[in-house]
């Protein structure tokens, strides 16, 4: 009972503190984060895989939680292009031309792909061609690849002078994880695309409290998730440990396995949610300095948004 008192008495010394502050309307301006930005993504995912090849049966479930990840924030459903199997050079291609002609300057422009590492070294020639189709979009670009090696497809695009952000699921020399059903643990899918998806939606991961997960933010929030998965569930199953051991590759060697890689060559936090991007006036109030104003924004019901933002 005395917790809660002295919790109570807190609380209502603190908001009379800020009342006190900000009691005093400071006028009325209008404020505008970009309001032409548009979502534009391109969701890649292979499950089947030719003779030769190991199939990875997840029905394609990282693709769909991307999309459902990308629906929730306002991105509209035929602004997402999807391609499931059979990704060849020319299949990707027209994936990148369809971002190339919808998308402009003031739109993000996203692209997700999931399939092994070799393929997209040994088959889709990656980094051979994808690096200067990539750079005609004049968009903000944010790349994910989720594959083995992930780092190896993300390296070539780091001098794109053009806003841009650049996800791989782990280092270049560093095998990632997809789980099956049929091995009984609780993830199916990548390890990586369900914590950084979860991360998007996650109130937790908002570490600047402004009301929105950032891209920056999420991967932040999920590295360390996805490590500990891996860590204290994966390699707890001798018999998925061994498996890494078998091409030479010990995770109990590392304090943490794998390391997803960030390039972040874009100012400030970039914000897959498109209720980010908005232009409203209103009353202001000003704190320390800094302008603030309270707004509703869909599914946010109130947000204080600042000048710095």
């Amino acid at each position: 009972m005395l917790k809660k008192i002295v919790l109570i008495v807190i609380v209502v010394l603190v908001s009379t503190s800020f009342a006190h502050t900000i009691v005093k309307i400071s006028g009325v301006k209008k404020v505008s984060h970009n309001t032409n930005v548009d979502g534009w993504a391109v969701l890649l995912e292979m499950n089947e895989f030719p003779e030769g090849w190991t199939d990875m049966p997840v029905d394609f479930i990282n693709s769909e939680r991307m999309q459902t990840v990308l629906l929730s924030l306002g991105w509209q459903r035929d602004h997402i292009y999807v391609a499931h199997d059979n990704l060849t050079i020319s299949v990707v291609q027209e994936a990148v031309e369809w971002l190339v002609n919808n998308t402009d300057c003031d739109d993000i422009a996203l692209l997700y792909i999931f399939t092994h590492g070799s393929w997209m070294r040994n088959i889709l020639l990656w980094n051979d061609w994808f690096p200067v189709e990539w750079e005609r979009l004049t968009s903000t670009k944010v790349l994910m690849v989720d594959t083995c090696g992930a780092e190896e497809f993300i390296e070539p695009i780091r001098n794109d002078s053009s806003p841009h952000i650049s996800l791989a699921h782990c280092s270049a020399h560093e095998v990632g994880w997809a789980g099956l059903e049929e091995e009984g643990l609780p993830i199916i899918g990548s390890v990586w695309n369900y914590y950084f998806c979860n991360a998007l939606l996650n109130a937790s991961a908002d570490f600047d409290h402004n009301g929105l997960v950032s891209i920056e933010e999420a991967f932040n929030f999920s590295t360390p998730l996805v490590q500990e998965y891996m860590n204290e569930t994966v390699f707890a199953v001798p018999e998925f440990l061994q498996m890494y051991h078998d091409i030479g590759i010990y995770p109990e060697d590392y304090d943490a396995y794998p390391h997803p890689v960030m390039d972040d060559e874009y100012l400030g936090q970039l914000h897959l949610d498109l209720t980010y991007y908005v232009s409203f006036q209103g009353p202001y109030y000003t704190w320390y300095g800094v302008e603030y104003w309270i707004v509703k924004l869909g599914k946010h019901p109130v947000r204080l948004i600042s000048n710095y933002d």
